[in-house]
């Protein structure tokens, strides 16, 4: 160890996949209590050195020092025990079992006979729930919690291990704006009991709310190190991505929609929302934004024929309709991208030709037979216009980054044709420089004549792309912003207040 003030010091550490240099001699150094945020695209290495850090990788030169030792012996409950915990974003817990259960997973207290000390796990788990000071049931099945104390109890298990440092890997991608208020307030807890934590993230603008210094990778190496005091987003971008930043674009200018409205609501109630009324013209970008819960998603599930409704009315091309799965909508030209991609989107362990064209395969049926080679002239000629980046259309979807999994959903799209198409968080979880490649697509989309409906938690994202703004709270429709008049301050207080 070179630093008594470091926790953490990783030196000159290579990585080798077949064909690949995952990490490149990077180095990287914590303080010992600090937030240090790690960032760069995907693909950057940030995940190849956790999991070196944890243990599941085994560096193939370079060295490891954490809290005055060097590291030398490798696997997970190793590093576990040195006091090393990392919190993944695919979280792993066990659904069917309750929090205690989950919090000692693995490292269950016992009696003086060797089995399990049931009491003794739930007090300890009620201890753990009290220090962090949030309100969470020991007893309760991991599947009846919100994400936010999913988070928590993940965040539990690390400390039931004694952890020093805690690896948050993407920990708010899923979080509601109060969850993320409660995660702020538990990290500076734990930092002021000395843990020290490593905050993983997309949302640059949280990286100057919780960190006090960033790490910035790309292509495998260590690019800068910095004090978050002393540098701003674009600064970030610039480093992340080795380009430098363009201003973003004036939201001055208003496009002349055109005069057929391909679908409107009138007045649409279900069991969430309730009077949801809007028009949706041939070639608009139709903004949905508001809080988690405040009714976006389950408008559009009405829309598609994944949820019944109750009362109103839906047009599409003026006429009445009324779908009752998913399968009419997606008939009748309307396509849905959900927030959920990975569950609900695509099918994970089959190819990228097929996820591309599971929908629209029967359009490539012939006297009974698939005809393959067309299906492999369609999708090589999505992968080139969206450019996705994989081996091969018959590579496994999931192995590719969020974004181009995110592009093959938009493929499976316009195999189908769709002329309507909801997207619904277009780029959660999707790293700078892929984002703005789907907004270019969403905008070229429009500019073909389909009509889009955005649904997105980043109103930086709504008001770069959409003509209009449809804000929502609590299952209401409170407002309708329009392009060349978006003023951000009024979005934001309809959406958390519920008043203009």
């Amino acid at each position: 160890m070179r630093n008594e003030e470091n926790i953490l010091e990783m030196i000159d550490i290579d990585k080798y996949f077949p064909g690949v240099k995952a990490l490149d001699k990077v180095n990287f150094s914590v303080k010992r209590g600090e937030v240090h945020c790690l960032i760069g695209a995907n693909g950057a290495g940030k995940s190849t050195l956790m999991k070196v850090l944890s243990g599941a990788y085994t560096e193939d030169s370079g060295e490891v020092w954490f809290d005055g030792e060097q590291l030398k012996h490798h696997g997970t409950l190793e590093r576990r025990d040195k006091g090393i915990a990392v919190i993944y974003q695919e979280l792993s817990l066990f659904n069917d079992l309750d929090v205690a259960e989950n919090v000692y997973m693995n490292n269950y207290p016992r009696t003086k006979m060797g089995t399990v000390d049931w009491k003794e796990v739930y007090r300890k788990t009620e201890e753990l729930i009290k220090n962090l000071n949030v309100e969470i049931n020991p007893h309760s099945k991991i599947n009846e919690l919100s994400i936010g104390h999913r988070q928590l109890t993940e965040i539990m298990k690390a400390l039931a291990c004694n952890a020093k440092l805690i690896v948050m890997d993407e920990p708010s991608s899923t979080l509601s704006k109060s969850e993320f208020e409660i995660l702020k307030r538990v990290i500076s807890d734990l930092t002021a009991q000395g843990i020290t934590i490593i905050f993983i993230s997309h949302h640059l603008e949280e990286l100057f709310i919780v960190g006090q210094r960033v790490t910035v990778m790309r292509d495998g190496k260590f690019v800068t190190c910095q004090n978050l005091s002393d540098i701003t987003e674009d600064d970030l971008v610039e480093y992340m991505t080795g380009a430098k930043v363009e201003k973003k674009e004036s939201l001055e200018e208003k496009r002349t929609l055109s005069d057929h409205v391909v679908l409107e609501l009138k007045e649409l109630t279900n069991n969430k929302v309730t009077n949801v009324s809007f028009k949706l013209h041939k070639g608009e970008i139709l903004g949905m934004y508001g809080l988690v819960g405040a009714g976006r998603t389950e408008t559009v599930r009405s829309i598609f024929g994944a949820d019944p409704f109750s009362s109103g009315e839906i047009l599409l091309n003026g006429e009445k309709i009324h779908f009752h799965s998913p399968a009419e909508a997606i008939r009748n030209g309307i396509g849905l991208m959900p927030e959920n991609r990975k569950g609900q989107g695509l099918v994970l362990l089959l190819p990228v030709w097929e996820n591309i064209t599971m929908v629209s395969l029967p359009k490539f049926a012939q006297g009974g037979k698939i005809n393959y080679g067309a299906i492999n002239k369609e999708c090589e000629e999505y992968k080139k216009q969206l450019d996705i980046k994989t081996p091969s259309i018959r590579t496994t979807v999931s192995s590719l980054s969020g974004g181009n999994q995110q592009k093959v959903i938009f493929a499976k799209w316009l195999s189908e044709k769709s002329n309507v198409l909801i997207i619904d968080e277009p780029t959660q979880g999707i790293d700078v420089m892929v984002k703005k490649e789907i907004y270019k697509i969403i905008m070229q989309l429009s500019e073909q004549g389909k009509s889009i409906i955005v649904i997105s938690s980043e109103l930086d994202e709504l008001l770069s792309v959409c003509d209009n703004i449809i804000v929502m709270y609590d299952g209401k429709q409170i407002m309708t912003a329009e392009r060349g008049s978006f003023d951000t301050e009024k979005i934001l207080q309809a959406s958390v207040t519920g008043r203009v």
